[in-house]
């Protein structure tokens, strides 16, 4: 399996086959019809294994190591090497594609027919978020601070409140905030960078 990660054995943990996975997020009754991307339009029915190996990943993932795609920062895909931003003039929200996408068509006189959109999430997902912790929604928070800072991403209820100053313990220990600090031209602090962002 050229997606298996060794390092985080557990997630595939009892699945030698793409069907094992499926029969911990969708039913039989859809299973059998063959029509697996059925799926994708019903609510998982994870009892927890999926959400609670998520968690776990979530647990001992440092987000200094990406080996998927998918774990990367999205800021470090906007700079050159040496940190100068790209030149863009328009940013959208992954989150609401499909108008965005149909809104940069319309800019370019290109028309997308109803129903030839497959941008963006249109799927449910294969665990039960409802099952993941706050802790670990904050851990995930912490991780991809810097993306939420840069690209003026507004955060998860679950994950504000900090400002840099809470004490260990506080309720707000966990909170992701952001601070800017500009060069101290005379103690020359972060004299190579003019501004420097800290993720919590």
């Amino acid at each position: 399996n050229k997606y298996k990660v060794d390092k985080c054995p557990y997630l595939y943990e009892g699945f030698t086959t793409i069907d094992d996975f499926r029969r911990k997020y969708c039913s039989d009754e859809i299973l059998i019809t063959g029509r697996f991307l059925d799926c994708n339009k019903v609510p998982s029915i994870d009892d927890g294994t999926l959400s609670s190996r998520f968690s776990k990943f979530v647990r001992d993932y440092t987000g200094l190591d990406p080996f998927d795609v998918h774990l990367f920062l999205q800021s470090s895909y906007l700079v050159f090497p040496t940190g100068e931003p790209f030149p863009i003039t328009v940013m959208y929200n992954a989150t609401d594609a499909e108008r965005d996408w149909q809104e940069v068509a319309k800019m370019k006189g290109v028309d997308i027919p109803d129903g030839e959109m497959t941008h963006g999430r249109k799927i449910t997902r294969r665990f039960d978020v409802s099952k993941v912790s706050e802790g670990t929604k904050r851990k995930i928070c912490r991780i991809m601070a810097l993306d939420y800072c840069c690209l003026n991403i507004e955060l998860p209820e679950v994950c504000r409140g900090g400002n840099g100053d809470a004490e260990e313990g506080d309720d707000d220990d966990e909170a992701v905030y952001c601070a800017v600090e500009k060069r101290d031209d005379e103690t020359m602090k972060y004299a190579l960078e003019s501004l420097v962002i800290h993720p919590w």
